[in-house]
């Protein structure tokens, strides 16, 4: 099987994509951004606008596809509340981010770097909610079923770091659609239930 399809059918099962065109290929178009552009086990996935959750009207109640948002200062601390995190960013991207509880060390060094260890959300004024977080590989199917279950597209996971202990991977979600709150709050969830915090 080649490598493309490999991660295609990855990217089908952890989002639940079931429907095919006539040519066997997800309607959603699946694009797989080649190792060649790539650097490491990180394997970016395009997709077009009609992904569960991104166009479905029980997810575009309080931002339509296009409709601008004002996501203020106060507004951004507010997300970093729902979190437990703090603001990294107000403008021109709100970004708020916590940091796991993580006993780690790269290169043999004991790390607490938010560049190691983050639960970060960002939230655009078009719309747009993004995730990243840390995970250990004994999280990651629980934190990926967690997310998806909330409607949250799953879009990647690799690794960071080399001769890291422990092994230390990190999950990237995003979506359109939710207000930037229940993004937030959808995802502070989905860590807590997969035992992330």
């Amino acid at each position: 099987m080649a490598r493309r399809d490999v991660f295609e059918n990855w990217f089908r099962y952890v989002n639940g994509v079931t429907e095919t065109s006539s040519f066997g290929r997800d309607q959603r178009e699946v694009e797989f951004e080649s190792s060649s552009r790539t650097t490491g086990h990180h394997f970016g996935f395009e997709s077009s606008s009609n992904f569960r959750g991104h166009e479905s009207s029980e997810r575009m109640t309080s931002t339509n596809r296009g409709e601008v948002r004002e996501i203020t200062a106060s507004k951004c601390q507010r997300l970093a509340d729902i979190i437990g995190g703090e603001v990294i960013a107000a403008a021109p991207v709100c970004t708020v981010m916590r940091l796991r509880d993580i006993n780690a060390t790269i290169l043999g060094r004991r790390t607490r770097s938010p560049l190691a260890l983050p639960f970060m959300l960002s939230f655009e004024n078009n719309g747009l909610n993004l995730g990243e977080s840390v995970v250990l590989q004994k999280e990651l199917n629980r934190f990926i079923a967690a997310l998806r279950k909330r409607g949250l597209i799953v879009t990647a996971f690799h690794n960071h770091w080399l001769f890291e202990n422990p092994r230390l991977m990190y999950i990237h979600w995003e979506n359109v659609g939710m207000s930037a709150e229940e993004f937030a709050r959808n995802s502070i969830s989905a860590a807590r239930e997969a035992g992330l915090f």
